[in-house]
């Protein structure tokens, strides 16, 4: 009974007695006819079956007999204009509720995992955040079937730029999103946040923004000697 229109659903009936096939069969059989659809089944007001059908009256007619007798007793109907996407539509409210009458959730045809695309986009994230963390290191190339050893940090590696500016103790403070984050300078210099020391403003920086490029020196503040908050790039410019 369904209007033809460019929506996927064109009617639909929910939370229905199964009582109205024996009682008001010649209503139904007007109402729906043999139009096509998704048609799910209920016991005690939660979900137990799922299915398509080309005829809805009859299958689900057909269920009040069958091994689903006496498991459900109320029924919705979602009627459908276009027949290909049925079976689409099924698999997606299976793979969702996972009713207990369905022993098959069904497949999405043209559908894409995303799920090894997102282990990349972690992986990627990963390691933006360690080299934010940890500053200068050398990474090696990773070799089919082995794993790689701990990174090294390079001999090469510049003090922390803070050492000798501001004492041991000294604390620092930012905002990112309306929550504030507070520091401490360690005694070599370096930032210590939550445990994790960082070797630039810019490193602890990032890391409070996740991984996004930072440049710490506006970013955070410092206490100056008149007891005042101001950015650590006012610091660096008396130098």
């Amino acid at each position: 009974m369904g209007t033809k229109s460019d929506s996927l659903v064109t009617g639909h009936l929910e939370h229905i007695s199964s009582d109205i096939f024996d009682r008001y069969h010649d209503e139904i059989t007007k109402l729906v006819a043999k139009e096509h659809g998704v048609y799910a089944l209920y016991k005690n007001k939660r979900l137990y079956y799922v299915g398509l059908a080309r005829n809805l009256r009859a299958r689900v007619n057909q269920h009040l007999r069958d091994t689903h007798s006496g498991k459900w007793d109320t029924f919705s109907l979602f009627l459908a204009e276009k027949a290909e996407h049925l079976k689409e539509l099924e698999s997606l409210v299976l793979h969702i509720f996972k009713p207990e009458g369905n022993r098959q959730w069904g497949t999405f045809a043209n559908s894409t995992n995303l799920s090894k695309t997102l282990k990349q986009l972690v992986k990627r994230r990963n390691m933006l955040l360690e080299d934010a963390i940890f500053g200068n290191i050398t990474r090696k190339k990773r070799k089919p079937g082995k794993v790689n050893p701990p990174p090294i940090v390079s001999a090469g590696a510049k003090k922390p730029p803070l050492a000798g500016l501001l004492p041991a103790g000294a604390e620092l403070r930012c905002t990112y999103k309306k929550t504030e984050y507070t520091a401490t300078i360690d005694v070599s210099g370096r930032i210590m946040m939550g445990g994790i020391a960082y070797n630039s403003p810019s490193a602890a920086g990032s890391a409070v923004r996740g991984g996004k490029a930072t440049d710490g020196w506006t970013f955070w503040k410092y206490r100056n000697q008149q007891g005042n908050w101001e950015r650590l790039d006012k610091l660096r410019k008396r130098l």
